[in-house]
């Protein structure tokens, strides 16, 4: 088990942070959803997970992002053992759930899409 994986912190070495990084996912990717989010996944050779955010702004003002951001994270940081050694890209569904979602609706709609990562 990788280093990263035995701790619950996001380091910054777990995040997608350029353009390229994104784009890389976006166009080698593969990508799956469900009512309340949507993920693109990639494999790396790094070991460890890396997360990805987008959020437009037609989601809602820079509260209702941040929030939907800051749960996300959360519960990435919480589950990364899960996700394998993949670059993911997480994205909200575009129905109205995705805005509305509990932490709990998200903790599910995440874990299970990442489950199909496998």
């Amino acid at each position: 088990m990788h280093a990263y994986l035995e701790d619950q912190r996001l380091r910054k070495e777990e995040r997608l942070l350029t353009k390229a990084d994104f784009d890389r996912v976006f166009e080698q990717g593969t990508s799956a959803g469900n009512k309340r989010l949507i993920i693109h996944w990639r494999a790396n050779d790094l070991g460890h997970p890396r997360l990805g955010l987008v959020v437009s702004k037609r989601f809602g003002n820079a509260v209702a992002r941040n929030k939907w951001k800051r749960r996300i994270r959360d519960i990435f940081r919480r589950n990364k053992a899960a996700a394998g050694a993949h670059d993911i890209v997480v994205l909200p569904g575009k129905r109205d759930e995705a805005r509305t979602a509990a932490l709990e609706e998200l903790n599910e709609a995440l874990l299970a899409l990442l489950q199909r990562i496998g």
